[in-house]
C-alpha cells in the first residue's frame, strides 16, 4: 500500500476544511483492505495520540451505511484494525460520534468536531475550534499519510509503536516545552542569606516595627541555633521537624535547620494532632523546634523538643557566628507532606539544589528585588510557604506575614496588603477571585498577585492598580511554569488582549531549564495542542518521597527522551499547549467520569456554570445514588441567582448527560491547606442531611450565632445541635464567622475558637465566657 501526503488548500474561521484531489486510480490500496478503510484505520490511530479527552469511538458512514468503531488498544495490529473495520456491525440506521469518517456520503455530520470524508477522487476533512487539539489542522494531511505509509510497511505492527507525531511536531515541542535555563544559580539558600546579612546586617528581614528582625539578627540567630542542633545530632542525611506558626521564630529555626546540614521536616500546628504524631513516627527526627505557648503534645518518637522562644535566653549565649558546616547540593533540603492514597502522606524530599534554582527562576520571572515587601501568607507547613519566604530573603527584600483570621477573609486581607505596602504577594485561587473584586486604592504599593493552587477561572481586570498573574507549582518539582516569563513577552491582568481574554488564563510557560512533557498513557507524546498528561523533569525535581520507594517509582518515571538517568515526574494533570506555547490546565486524570455511558470532563460543566449571571463559583462532582450509579452533582455558591433558573441555562449548552442532577448552594467553596479546592469536604448534596433533631436556640447570643450561621452556610434554620463543619462550613467561612462575631458581637473569637468549638451550643457558650471577660475588663 502506498499514500500521498494532502495539503492544505482552504481554511475558514468557524471550522478548518482541507481537501486533496486524488486522481482515479492511484488511491492508496494493498491487498487485503479498500481505500476508505485504511483511512478510517489511520484516523483512528491518530486519535490514540490526540490525548485523553479524544472521542473513544468514531461513527463509520460508507455508500449509506453505518457503524461505530471503538479506538483500539495500542497491541493491535494495522492489518487487525482494518479487518475490524471492515467487518464492523453496519446497518442503514445514522449514528454519530465526536469524530466521523464519511467514504462517499455527501451528508454533513452535525454531531462530529472532526469530519474526514472523502471518495475516490477527493479527500477532506473538518475541523470544530472546540476541538481538543486546535493544532491538527496544520498537521492532519502529514501525520495521516504518515501512518498509512507505516501501515503499509508492516501490517502486523502493533498501532501502539506507529511514530505520531511528525518531525515538524517533535521539534515544536522540544522548543516550547524545554526552554533554555536561564536562572543564575549562586549559591545555596543559607550561603545567599548570609551573604546579605554580611552586605547589609541593619536591613529588615522580617516584619516591620517593633517586631523587625534584621538580616543580621536573622544570620546570627540562625548560627546559634544550628549549633544547638549539632549538639543533638544534626548532620546530612539527618532531620529536624519545624512546627511552629508563621513569624520571626519559624524564619530563623527553618534557616537554622538548613545551616545544620540537616533536612528541615515542615509541619503544620493546626494539622491534627494524631496526623503529625504519624508523621514524628515516621521520620524519627532528631530534634522538633516548637514554642512552648502553642501548648503541642508530641510523641516520643520526636526526639528532643526545643522550644525555641522560652529556651532562647539560653541559646542567645552562644557564638553568632557561621560554624562552618559544608552543605552539598544533592542533600535535602526540606521535606512536606502530601496526600496519599493509603492515608498516610506522602513526604516529599527536596533537594538544595532545587530550591536553590528554584530561588534563582523566581527572581528572575517575579523581578525581585532588594526594595520588595512580600507577602507570606501560606501555612507554614506547605511548599508554598517556602516559595515566599527564600526568593526574596536571598535578594535582601523582606517578608511579612498577616495574622491568621486576616488571612483568610478578603477584605481584610486587602487593608492589611495596603497598610503594610506589601509590593509582592502570592494568594490561592478561591481567594484571589475575591481579591481582585473588591474596590482597591490607587496608591497602593502592591504591584504583583500571583495567582496558583488551582485552576485560575477567571480573568482580573485591567483595571487594578497591580498586575494579576498566574504560575503554577508542585511539591514535587517547585515552579513549573508562570505567566510571568520572559517578563517582556508576560501574560498578566494588564497586558492580556480580548482575544486572550476570550479563553480563561493559561498557567503559563515552563520555567527556565524545566522540562515538561504532555504524554499518553503509554509515555508517547502527543500531537501540540493536544489534552494529555504532564511529566515534569529538570533541575528543580524532588528527590522522590522518602521511605516510599514504591510511590517513588510510580511518579518519579525514567525520562524516555532525556539523557541516561533522566527522570520525568507524573503529576496527573492534564494540559496542553496552545499556538503561542503557553500552558493550559485541563484538570485531573482522574477527574474525567462517565454518566450512563458517556464520558463528562467536569471543569467544561464548571465553565458552563460559571458563565451563567451571579454564580459567583462552582464546582461539579459525580456521585452514585442508592443504585450505585453516578449522577453529576454541582454546588454553587450563586447568592444572586435561583438554581433552578442555572439549570435551565445550561440545558440550551450542555448534552443531557452532562446536566448536573442537584444543585446544592454554598456560601463558600471548602479549600485544603495549600488553598485548592478541597472536594472530599463537600456536604452532602441537598437531598440527604446529617442534621440531628432540631433543637432551637434558647437566648440572644444563641440566636445572633444562629443567624450568622445562617448568613454563611446553604440551611436557613440552625439548631443547637448542628455542627458548623458539618453543614458546608470550612476554614474560610469559620475565618468570616470570626470577623463578624468580634464585629457584631464584640468578642474576640479566633479562628481556632471555631475548630475547637464547631457546634451551635458549643460555640455559644465560649462566646458568652469571653462576653463575661470582656465585661470584667
Amino acid at each position: 500500500m502506498t499514500a500521498s501526503a494532502p495539503h492544505p488548500r482552504s481554511t475558514t474561521s468557524a471550522t478548518t476544511e482541507t481537501s486533496a484531489e486524488v486522481a482515479p486510480g492511484t488511491a492508496a490500496r494493498d491487498a487485503v483492505s479498500p481505500h476508505w478503510a485504511t483511512y478510517a484505520a489511520a484516523l483512528l490511530v491518530l486519535l490514540r495520540h490526540c490525548g485523553p479527552h479524544a472521542p473513544g469511538r468514531v461513527a463509520l458512514r460508507v455508500d449509506g451505511a453505518s457503524a461505530t468503531v471503538p479506538v483500539p488498544s495500542g497491541r493491535t495490529t494495522a492489518a487487525q484494525l482494518v479487518d475490524a473495520i471492515a467487518e464492523a456491525s453496519w446497518n442503514a440506521d445514522e449514528v454519530s460520534a465526536p469524530a466521523a469518517f464519511h467514504w462517499r456520503h455527501p451528508r454533513p455530520a452535525p454531531d462530529a468536531q472532526l469530519l474526514l470524508a472523502g471518495d475516490e477522487t477527493r479527500i477532506s476533512w473538518q475541523l470544530t475550534p472546540g476541538w481538543s487539539a486546535p493544532m491538527l489542522a496544520t498537521e492532519l494531511d502529514r501525520n495521516l499519510a504518515s501512518l498509512m505509509a507505516q501501515m503499509a510497511d508492516d501490517p502486523h505492527r502493533p498501532i501502539g509503536t506507529l511514530a505520531v507525531p511528525d518531525r515538524t511536531a517533535q521539534q515544536w515541542l522540544t522548543h516550547h516545552g524545554r526552554p533554555a535555563d536561564t536562572a543564575q544559580v549562586s549559591g545555596l539558600v543559607p550561603e545567599l542569606v548570609s551573604r546579605q546579612a554580611h552586605r547589609h546586617p541593619e536591613r529588615p528581614a522580617f516584619g516591620s516595627g517593633p517586631g523587625t528582625l534584621t538580616y543580621g539578627d536573622l544570620d546570627a540567630r540562625a548560627n546559634q541555633l544550628a549549633r544547638v542542633l549539632r549538639e543533638l545530632g544534626a548532620q546530612r542525611d539527618g532531620c529536624v521537624a519545624l512546627m511552629m506558626d508563621r513569624g520571626s521564630e519559624m524564619l530563623v529555626s527553618f534557616l537554622a535547620i538548613l545551616k545544620s546540614g540537616a533536612a528541615a521536616i515542615l509541619l503544620d500546628p493546626a494539622h491534627p494532632a494524631q496526623r503529625i504524631a504519624e508523621v514524628l513516627e515516621l521520620a524519627r527526627p532528631r530534634a522538633v523546634l516548637t514554642l512552648a505557648r502553642l501548648g503541642a503534645v508530641l510523641p516520643a518518637a520526636a526526639g528532643t523538643v526545643v522550644a525555641v522562644d522560652t529556651e532562647w535566653p539560653r541559646i542567645h549565649r552562644l557564638p553568632s557566628d557561621d560554624a562552618g558546616i559544608t552543605l552539598h547540593p544533592e542533600d535535602v533540603a526540606y521535606v512536606v507532606h502530601t496526600s496519599g492514597s493509603t492515608g498516610t502522606p506522602k513526604r516529599v524530599a527536596v533537594l538544595h539544589r532545587s530550591v536553590a534554582h528554584s530561588v534563582a527562576t523566581h527572581q528572575e520571572g517575579h523581578r525581585i528585588s532588594a526594595a520588595d515587601r512580600a507577602a507570606w501568607l501560606a501555612p507554614p507547613g506547605s511548599s508554598v510557604s517556602v516559595g515566599e519566604l527564600w526568593p526574596y530573603l536571598c535578594a535582601g527584600a523582606s517578608v511579612h506575614t498577616a495574622p491568621p483570621e486576616i488571612v483568610g477573609a478578603a477584605p481584610l486581607l486587602r487593608d492589611w496588603l495596603v497598610r503594610e505596602q506589601i509590593t509582592k504577594a502570592y494568594v490561592s485561587m478561591p481567594l484571589a477571585e475575591q481579591l481582585y473584586q473588591l474596590p482597591w486604592p490607587a496608591d497602593t504599593a502592591l504591584r504583583l498577585l500571583t495567582v496558583g493552587s488551582d485552576k485560575v477561572r477567571r480573568w482580573a481586570a485591567p483595571e487594578l492598580p497591580f498586575e494579576v498573574a498566574v504560575a503554577c507549582g508542585s511539591s514535587e518539582a517547585n515552579g513549573i511554569s508562570s505567566c510571568l516569563v520572559p517578563w517582556e513577552d508576560r501574560l498578566t491582568s494588564a497586558t492580556a488582549t480580548a482575544a486572550d481574554r476570550a479563553a480563561p488564563p493559561p498557567i503559563g510557560r515552563p520555567w527556565p531549564g524545566v522540562r515538561v512533557e504532555l504524554l499518553d498513557a503509554g509515555m508517547r507524546r502527543l500531537l501540540p495542542g493536544a489534552v494529555g498528561e504532564m511529566y515534569l523533569g529538570g533541575p528543580e525535581l524532588a528527590r522522590g518521597y522518602l521511605g516510599d520507594p514504591g510511590h517513588t517509582a510510580d511518579r518519579f518515571r525514567p525520562d524516555p527522551y532525556g539523557p541516561p538517568g533522566a527522570r520525568l515526574y507524573r503529576t496527573g494533570d492534564l494540559a496542553y499547549f496552545d499556538e503561542q506555547g503557553r500552558l493550559h490546565h485541563r484538570g485531573r486524570v482522574d477527574r474525567e467520569v462517565k454518566i450512563r455511558g458517556f464520558r463528562v470532563d467536569p471543569a467544561e460543566v464548571e465553565r458552563a456554570l460559571l458563565a451563567q449571571p451571579g454564580v459567583d463559583d462552582a464546582v461539579v462532582v459525580a456521585l452514585a445514588d442508592e443504585d450505585g450509579e453516578r449522577q453529576l452533582c454541582a454546588y454553587l455558591v450563586a447568592p444572586t441567582a435561583e438554581p433552578h433558573l442555572v439549570r435551565a441555562a445550561i440545558v440550551d449548552v450542555l448534552p443531557g448527560h452532562a446536566v448536573p442532577a442537584a444543585f446544592t448552594l454554598l456560601d463558600r467553596l471548602p479549600v485544603t491547606a495549600n488553598g485548592k479546592v478541597d472536594r472530599n469536604a463537600l456536604p452532602a448534596p441537598d437531598w440527604t442531611t446529617l442534621r440531628k433533631p432540631y433543637r432551637a436556640p434558647r437566648d440572644e447570643v444563641e440566636r445572633q450565632l444562629a443567624q450568622l450561621w445562617a448568613d454563611l452556610l446553604p440551611v436557613a434554620q440552625i439548631g443547637l445541635d448542628d455542627h458548623f463543619f458539618h453543614l458546608g462550613g470550612d476554614s474560610m467561612s469559620a475565618n468570616r464567622l470570626a470577623v463578624r462575631l468580634n464585629s457584631r458581637l464584640r468578642a474576640r473569637v479566633t479562628v481556632r475558637a471555631v475548630l475547637e468549638h464547631p457546634t451551635l451550643v458549643e460555640l455559644s457558650e465560649f462566646v458568652r465566657a469571653r462576653l463575661r471577660v470582656a465585661t470584667r475588663s
